[in-house]
């Protein structure tokens, strides 16, 4: 059966993910410390170039603002001048962990930046760009250590080539994950209230061309926000209870 272009480029991003993590890289990777944010902190963050050739800082030293990890990369791209494909892999690793009394439900990941495809050619000439949650490991819940257990991992895929998008210099690409911690804790048959997690997340951008054409692809930004429960209703509902009887007291 023959492959979509859109299904052997997704095939070919999953392939350079996967290769990204196996490789053992020379660079030595960049520790920007530990930041806490209003419910979660993100400790040892740490940025890897795994794509011989491309040094660090990809990502560059990360902001944080309420839960929300971000990052403003000056020189994640990948380029591909006529014939000649390039792929570049950063890595990031962190340990997460919920401030006391909370528990971690949702990593959301987001990112974005600009491409172009000119010149002539066909679908080949396509940009790519991966987010690849490759490993997740709970070793502690509902403020308890336990043995590390590893959950599954989750991925998001996204292309633009020059025969549907282009040809177009400086347009714009988004992609986002979202990860369910509570769905992936029990899928591992482990008890709800995740509340410390120790996550790698591999990054990819890939640009493919032809003898005739270019194409150019670069992250702009890259944002990683952890969500917490809401009170559910029945606690809430508890809390008025408890209001109501305070207020008649008084």
């Amino acid at each position: 059966m023959k492959t979509t272009s859109r299904s052997f480029f997704s095939s070919l991003l999953a392939l350079a993910l996967l290769f990204a993590t196996a490789v053992v890289s020379d660079a030595a990777p960049i520790n920007y410390g530990d930041f806490s944010g209003t419910s979660v902190m993100y400790l040892d963050v740490t940025e890897t170039a795994n794509s011989p050739g491309d040094d660090e800082p990809l990502y560059g030293p990360p902001t944080i603002s309420g839960n929300k990890l971000d990052f403003d990369p000056s020189g994640f791209a990948a380029t591909a001048v006529p014939g000649t494909p390039d792929v570049t892999d950063g890595q990031l690793n962190f340990t997460l962990m919920a401030a006391p009394g909370a528990t971690l439900k949702t990593i959301n990941i987001s990112e974005g930046g600009d491409f172009t495809l000119f010149g002539s050619g066909t679908t080949s000439t396509q940009v790519g760009y991966g987010i690849a949650l490759g490993s997740v490991v709970v070793t502690e819940i509902n403020g308890s250590a336990i043995a590390p257990v590893a959950l599954n991992g989750a991925s998001a895929f996204g292309s633009k080539n020059l025969v549907a998008d282009g040809p177009v210099i400086g347009a714009s690409w988004g992609l986002t994950l979202s990860y369910d911690v509570d769905a992936a804790l029990t899928a591992a048959n482990l008890p709800l209230g995740a509340t410390k997690l120790e996550i790698a997340i591999n990054d990819t951008l890939l640009a493919i061309s032809e003898p005739s054409s270019v194409a150019f692809i670069a992250k702009k930004d890259f944002m990683i926000d952890t969500t917490i429960p809401e009170p559910t209703s029945m606690a809430l509902a508890l809390l008025s209870m408890v209001a109501l009887a305070s207020s008649r007291r008084r």
